[in-house]
């Protein structure tokens, strides 16, 4: 199996997790060079992807026009936007791992740096992304459930409100998620009508992610919690920077803590407008880690704000975000609902 050199650095987290933050974060570094979404490997040939992102989906798409209209052509434009799918149609019966291979040639020497939604939505995807990659360092990136759920269901929001017209009416940014993701990823199926839950997401990404963990060699394997980053980013990047195998200088990184320059954190061109996580459009680094909230206890009693009939965290979810480092209030409840994972 071949390797990519430099080796690309991977990161799995839910919607919600501040991904793209992350993403922003070390692309600030020499080294590395953070892209948008580029999703590419969680299909296993080119031509898988086009078909996936026709509308609704395009906007999954966007990222990788993005990236690659800034490589070939220097900007993101609607001709570069042109340019890159010219690109990618001549490629279209490649596999998804040589066209990764060509997208991190691009930045080469600097090593890529990809958070892709796409890898983190089932277990089955994001395996085959780090068995694609064998030389990869994969970060998992995970928030406590309850401020990742209150992200997410301010992207959920966006899009619904999309479909009646609200953001051309008001001129807001538009939503980055699509309805069927929505639909497959964030709705409690197990209770009549349906309820909107993102805790059912955190809780895939997350059991996937442990999962991958134990069959990894330790040496690829990183977790950052995103609150961390809030309370110590000092501390939490020089620990980041070093399972990285990359410089951890103080400059570097009183560099990379102020840094207000990254590509894509703005509206991209009207062919391909997204690509990242909405919440980061016209923002910088530095104020997505400054508007991190402290890690709160999770009260397993509390109804949670979003679903509207009173019902709370399942007890697998408490249980795992207690595993993961975060503080639990009181004993975890029981129910006789048996939590629909799929």
């Amino acid at each position: 199996m071949r390797c990519i050199e430099p080796a690309p650095v991977i990161i799995l987290a839910s919607r919600g997790a501040q991904g793209s933050m992350l993403a922003g974060l070390l692309g600030a570094h020499p080294e590395l060079c953070g892209a948008p979404h580029l999703n590419i490997l969680a299909f296993e040939y080119a031509w898988q992807q086009e078909v996936y992102c026709w509308v609704p989906r395009d906007s999954t798409n966007h990222g990788l026009l993005r990236f690659l209209g800034q490589c070939l052509v220097g900007e993101q434009t609607v001709q570069s936007v042109q340019a890159a799918r010219r690109w990618l149609g001549q490629r279209s019966e490649l596999r998804a791992i040589d066209i990764y291979f060509a997208l991190a040639s691009l930045v080469a020497p600097k090593r890529l740096v990809d958070y892709s939604p796409l890898y983190a939505q089932n277990a089955t995807v994001m395996r085959r992304v780090a068995d694609a990659v064998p030389d990869a360092k994969i970060i998992h990136l995970v928030r406590c459930p309850f401020a990742q759920a209150q992200a997410v269901s301010r992207a959920a929001w966006q899009t619904i409100n999309a479909s009646l017209r609200y953001w051309t009416e008001t001129g807001l940014n538009h939503p980055s998620l699509d309805p069927y993701e929505i639909g497959e990823q964030m709705i409690d199926w197990s209770v009549s009508p349906p309820v909107f839950d993102p805790q059912f997401s955190w809780y895939r990404t997350q059991k996937a992610a442990l999962d991958l963990f134990q069959d990894l060699p330790e040496e690829r394997r990183v977790r950052v919690r995103a609150e961390d980053l809030a309370a110590d980013p000092r501390g939490t990047l020089r620990s980041l920077l070093a399972a990285l195998d990359v410089a951890g200088a103080e400059a570097v990184i009183d560099v990379m803590l102020s840094s207000d320059r990254h590509d894509y954190m703005a509206p991209g061109p009207f062919e391909a407008p997204m690509g990242i996580d909405f919440d980061m459009i016209r923002t910088t680094v530095a104020d997505a880690i400054a508007g991190l909230a402290p890690v709160e206890p999770i009260d397993p009693l509390a109804a949670l704000p979003w679903r509207g009939d009173e019902d709370r965290f399942q007890p697998e979810v408490v249980d795992m975000a207690r595993e993961l480092g975060y503080r639990v209030t009181g004993a975890s409840w029981r129910n006789s609902k048996q939590m629909q994972v799929r």
